[in-house]
């Protein structure tokens, strides 16, 4: 039996490292395909009607990160180069409400959606994750939020360095 040992893996026309593996046996892969972003600030959403999240936020914090590039802050939306599956998340907070839906759509279709109540009406968080495959040229997603609470209410961005409302994911393989 041979034995193979290795500390780093580069790709073979730039030198630029692809997997790190240190003495304790940890693997990294600083390359591969991540992002977390958030709205720059609370965000008003009309009532009973279903709104694109306008996540304009991916740095100037050290949890916002877009490692690709893969995020675009004008269309707010994630379009990855990397075909392969990916795991997504996202969390939206309403101010002042019992209700809220959050919904993450592949190329405008629904993918994942969830839902929260609040007893109090203070705020509500609806949790959204699932694992979609996305082709590597053209699939993209957005997140979107609805409510119905009589009259518009707002989703909370960032705020002294936290995220309320993100949007992150990650490929998997």
């Amino acid at each position: 039996m041979s034995t193979l040992k290795v500390g780093t893996i580069q790709d073979h026309a730039n030198s630029i490292t692809a997997m790190s593996i240190n003495s304790a046996g940890v693997v990294t892969t600083p390359a591969r395909p991540a992002f977390r972003v958030c709205p720059a600030n609370d965000k008003a959403i009309a009532n009973n009607t279903t709104s694109l999240i306008q996540f304009d936020t991916k740095s100037g914090n050290s949890e916002l990160f877009d490692i690709g590039g893969y995020f675009n802050t004008s269309s707010f939306r994630y379009v990855p180069q990397v075909a392969g599956y990916y795991s997504v998340s996202m969390g939206v907070l309403l101010e002042n409400d019992s209700y809220v839906i959050g919904i993450i759509r592949k190329n405008s279709t629904d993918q994942f959606s969830n839902r929260a109540y609040s007893e109090s009406g203070l705020y509500s968080t609806a949790q959204v994750n699932g694992v979609v495959y996305m082709n590597g040229s053209s699939d993209y997603l957005h997140g979107y939020v609805y409510h119905n609470a009589g009259s518009s209410k707002n989703i909370r961005g960032l705020d002294a360095g936290l995220s309320f409302t993100y949007f992150c994911g990650y490929l998997i393989g």
